[in-house]
C-alpha cells in the first residue's frame, strides 16, 4: 500500500488478503468491528465501511446478532437482474417527475425494470439507498449526486462501485471518478441568463445561487463570465450563496434585513431555480418592491412553475436529460463505453424582465 491509499482500503485489502490465502475459509467468522479496531487502529467508521464495501463485493455477510463471515458469492453472481437503481433528490415535485419519465421509458424499451430512492438531499439517506441498491444486485444505477459540490463520504463508496456496476450521474456528480455525467450545460445557463438582462441594459444584477450542489457552481461561473465579456465589474455582494438547510430562514421574513442590503440597488436578480424565484418575488412583495416593474427576475428550469408566474426562465431539457441517462448506462451495460452528455440551454422569454433601454 502507499501512502494515500485510504484507511478504509487498507482494512479491506487485508481482510481479502486473508480469505484469498486460506486464513478465513468460506462460512467462517471474521473479526469483529472492535478487533479490527484495535488491530489497525482505525475508527469505527472505517472498519464499517470497509466491511459493508466487502459485503456488496461478496466477500462478506453481516448476521445480526451473531457476526460477520465469510461468503463468497457463487460464479453465477454476475448474473443480469433487468434491475436498474435510480436515485433521485426528489419524486414528486418540480423538474424530477419529467426526468423520471425519460429514464423510465428508455429502460423500459430495452426491458429494464426501475428501482427507485429518494435521498431527499441527505447524504445519510444517499449512504442507505447505495448499499441497499448494492445488495440487490442491481445492473446499473442512474444517481443524481447528493450535495455534489461539497465534500461528501459517498464518493468513496461510487469510487469503489464503479468497479463492478455500471454508473450513470444526471445534474452533478464527481469528475475525477470517471463515471459519466449527463447534465444541462450549467456554465453556459448561468452565461444566457446574466447576459440576457445586461443586453436589456442591466448593470447592477443580483444573483441566488445553492452552494452545496455542482450546478449551482457552474451557473455562478456562467454568470460570471457573462460579465467578464462585457468589461462590466461585478459586485460580489450582490450574490448569495445558501444550501438546502437555508431555505426556510433565509426566505420566511425574519432575514428580510440581509436580503435587502445584499440586492440594494439591484435592477435585476438570477435565481438558482424557479422555485427561487419564487421566493425572491414574495420577498420583494414583502418589502413593497414590485416584482418584474422594479427588480427584474430570472428563473432556471422553465417548470411549470415558471409558466404560472409568467417568468423568464432557463430551459431545462428535463425529460431529454432523464431518457440521455437512461442511454448512457445501457451503452456501458453493453460496451463498456462511458459517454457523457451536456444539453444545450437558452431563456425562455416571458414578462418577468423589464427592458431598461426603452
Amino acid at each position: 500500500m502507499n501512502m494515500g491509499t485510504p484507511k478504509y482500503a487498507i482494512v479491506q485489502e487485508w481482510i481479502k488478503g486473508e480469505i484469498n490465502n486460506g486464513t478465513y475459509k468460506n462460512g467462517e467468522k471474521m473479526l469483529s468491528e472492535n478487533e479490527l479496531m484495535e488491530k489497525f487502529n482505525f475508527s469505527r467508521q472505517t472498519i464499517r465501511l470497509a466491511i459493508s464495501n466487502l459485503e456488496n463485493q461478496g466477500y462478506l455477510e453481516k448476521i445480526k446478532g451473531s457476526g460477520t463471515y465469510v461468503k463468497i458469492k457463487s460464479g453465477n453472481s454476475n448474473k443480469e437482474t433487468r434491475n436498474i437503481g435510480v436515485i433521485i433528490t426528489y419524486l414528486d415535485e418540480y423538474i424530477f417527475p419529467d426526468i423520471i419519465k425519460g429514464i423510465e421509458n428508455v429502460l423500459s424499451d430495452n426491458n429494464y425494470n426501475i428501482t427507485l430512492g429518494i435521498t431527499y438531499n441527505k447524504v445519510e439517506k444517499e449512504t442507505s439507498i447505495l448499499n441497499s441498491l448494492i445488495n440487490k444486485k442491481v445492473d446499473g444505477i442512474i444517481v443524481e449526486g447528493t450535495k455534489s459540490a461539497i465534500p461528501n463520504p459517498n464518493r468513496e463508496i461510487y469510487a469503489q462501485l464503479k468497479k463492478n456496476i455500471p454508473c450513470v450521474f444526471i445534474n452533478g456528480g464527481y469528475p475525477d471518478l470517471d463515471i459519466p455525467l449527463c447534465s444541462m450545460n450549467d456554465v453556459e445557463g448561468g452565461f444566457v441568463a446574466a447576459n440576457y438582462l445586461i443586453e436589456r441594459g442591466h448593470k447592477k444584477i443580483g444573483a441566488v445561487f445553492k452552494s452545496d450542489d455542482m450546478p449551482g457552481h457552474k451557473r455562478y461561473e456562467g454568470f460570471m463570465k457573462a460579465f467578464h465579456k462585457k468589461n462590466i465589474a461585478v459586485d460580489e455582494k450582490n450574490i448569495l450563496w445558501y444550501t438546502t438547510e437555508d431555505l426556510e430562514f433565509l426566505f420566511n421574513g425574519d432575514a428580510d434585513s440581509i436580503l435587502l442590503k445584499r440586492f440594494e440597488g439591484c435592477t435585476g436578480i438570477v435565481c438558482y431555480n424557479d422555485q427561487m424565484a419564487l421566493n425572491i418575488i414574495r420577498f420583494l412583495e414583502r418589502n413593497n418592491i414590485k416584482p418584474f416593474d422594479d427588480v427584474s427576475v430570472i428563473g432556471f428550469d422553465n417548470s411549470t412553475l415558471s409558466k404560472f408566474l409568467d417568468l423568464t426562465s432557463v430551459e431545462h431539457m428535463k425529460y431529454n436529460l432523464g431518457a440521455m441517462a437512461a442511454d448512457s448506462l445501457i451503452k456501458q451495460i453493453k460496451t463498456g463505453e462511458k459517454t457523457g452528455v451536456k444539453i444545450k440551454m437558452e431563456v425562455i422569454e416571458r414578462s418577468s424582465v423589464r427592458d431598461l433601454r426603452k
